[in-house]
């Protein structure tokens, strides 16, 4: 027979042997709940793939099962970037699993409406398996979380919808961002082990690492290249160079300056990003800027972790959630260190610097929702609360080294470095965030922050102009959807008045949805006027 031939023979049989396989394996895995039809089957779904979250989960579900053995949980881990498509086609088929992990970007209010069951009530029972903890045993689900899951601004929780005002999750842990250093590289272009104090100190440590390159001949880049990564320094240094025009631009005064105040302030003229604040702090992203990855922008997330696991990137900015995956997968010793602020007397960036800024604010995340189409929703609330007990979580980050969001969970030794800094001051004015084109335009000129030719003034002409046509045109059709949105709380409003006598939650609901139908009717008139006086320029 001849060569070619007996090698096409081979592979058919081999492609064919895999496809049996794997078809054995399912057959095995649909039919075992067929046979014994008392089994229950909870499916789990998620798309976190770092190392160690999957075998954390596993370990808990193992422990589950031995206290239910009549269940069954299977984790089901989904590629990111298969996710979207994959989440549709299961809610829209009807067949979802019957928990999965939740975020505003992907889930909104209409998907969580339609598709997933509240968990306001469940969350306001106790936890069975919390029974064992003398100051969680008498307290709610709820109460049982280190800041007690309190309703987070919308976009920002993930568990909470401040519109549908429902929980909608219940989440697993906390997150941080840290920038993560290769301490090898580090010392062989400083002479010595020492993360950055200050931001001057950070682009001589660029500066150095790159000399280091250059004259070594190791082709290494000083900063991991990708987006994903390199938003988190910048969105780490806006919150500090422009803390006091944040104050100045929060007409409400509460300390918490909005989406919204943000951007009827740019309307009225109030600031702009010829702003000696915002210039400011586009100029920190041009100090940097020269020492990235040629290409960079193009880069994603994964492109950016591989350059640093493999020694070609000195340092990477990233979540805590990558934490448990760099330190199981380097093959160097690994350090971490927060972004530094700036001093006040810093003449460069300090005159509308506070300080450090506060992450008191950080909310819970990966929280599981459970979805309308679940077969058996009592078990999988059962298990979700043995996987958020004291216990469960205790395990889970001692195992996927990311941080604990159940009260008295001791914090990992490898974890410590990324806890929330609690004191501190507000956040600043980040021009990343803004509505709609306005953010895609930023992202879209970001190159011109970055190279030999890196220059902040290029960047603000191009994305200036993008803002003054783009945010006008964003702000209108919010007062559009706003008004529909008023329409239909009212009717929702009405019905928790005739409610709420008898029942403390729709009370409370109804409390809430009136606080926030006046607040969203004064923000909608508040737009129309800045839009009618103000002009697109």
């Amino acid at each position: 027979m001849k060569r070619p031939k007996l090698l096409t023979l081979l592979a058919i049989a081999l492609l064919t042997g895999t496809f049996l396989y794997s078809a054995v394996r399912l057959f095995r895995a649909r039919t075992a709940a067929l046979v014994d039809p008392e089994v229950e089957v909870i499916r789990l779904a998620h798309w976190q793939l770092e190392p160690g979250v999957r075998e954390a989960i596993d370990a808990i579900i193992a422990d589950y099962q031995q206290l239910h053995p009549k269940v069954r949980v299977e984790q089901m881990d989904i590629p990111g970037r298969a996710w979207k498509q994959w989440l549709r086609t299961q809610l829209v088929g009807g067949n979802p699993p019957d928990l999965i992990e939740l975020a505003a970007y992907e889930n909104p209010d209409d998907m969580l409406a339609r598709y997933f069951t509240p968990l306001t009530g469940y969350l306001e029972e106790k936890n069975p398996y919390n029974v064992g903890e003398p100051d969680l045993r008498d307290g709610s689900w709820r109460q049982s979380y280190a800041a007690e899951l309190v309703p987070a601004p919308d976009g920002l929780g993930h568990y909470y919808s401040a519109n549908l005002l429902e929980y909608y999750g219940a989440p697993s842990t906390l997150v941080t961002v840290r920038v993560f250093y290769n301490r090898n590289l580090i010392k062989a272009a400083l002479g010595e082990d020492r993360p950055p104090r200050t931001f001057d100190e950070f682009v001589d440590l660029c500066e150095a690492l790159q000399h280091y390159a250059q004259t070594s001949g190791n082709p290494i880049k000083p900063l991991g290249g990708s987006v994903f990564n390199i938003t988190k320094i910048t969105d780490a240094l806006f919150s500090t160079v422009t803390q006091r025009l944040a104050i100045d631009t929060d007409f409400s005064r509460n300390l918490e300056l909005s989406v919204h105040e943000i951007h009827v302030q740019y309307l009225r003229q109030r600031w702009s990003l010829r702003s000696p604040a915002i210039r400011a702090s586009l100029q920190t992203v041009e100090a940097f800027g020269r020492y990235l990855s040629p290409g960079w922008v193009q880069l994603g997330r994964e492109d950016g972790m591989l350059q640093f696991l493999q020694g070609r990137a000195a340092m990477l900015a990233t979540g805590t959630w990558d934490a448990g995956g760099i330190l199981m997968q380097a093959d160097f010793p690994i350090g971490a260190f927060k972004m530094p602020s700036f001093r006040r007397d810093d003449p460069r960036f300090g005159p509308s610097t506070l300080g450090e800024p506060s992450e008191a604010a950080t909310f819970a995340a990966m929280p599981f929702g459970l979805t309308r189409a679940s077969r058996h929703p009592e078990r999988a609330i059962d298990f979700l609360r043995f996987l958020t007990s004291r216990k469960s979580n205790t395990k889970f980050v001692a195992i996927s080294k990311w941080l604990p969001v159940i009260k008295g969970v001791p914090v990992p030794p490898e974890a410590v470095p990324f806890q929330p800094v609690v004191k501190g001051y507000i956040g600043g004015l980040n021009v990343r965030v803004l509505l709609g084109a306005s953010s895609d335009a930023f992202l879209q000129n970001l190159h011109l922050l970055s190279g030999t030719a890196a220059n902040a003034d290029a960047f603000i002409d191009r994305y200036e102009s993008a803002c003054n046509e783009k945010m006008p045109v964003e702000m209108a059709r919010i007062t559009r959807v706003n008004l529909t949105t008023l329409r239909q709380r009212d009717s929702v409003l009405a019905g928790l008045y005739h409610q709420h006598a008898g029942d403390a939650l729709a009370r409370t609901k109804f409390d809430r949805l009136v606080a926030s139908q006046l607040d969203s009717e004064a923000q909608r008139l508040q737009t129309l006027r800045t839009l009618e006086d103000h002009p697109p320029r």
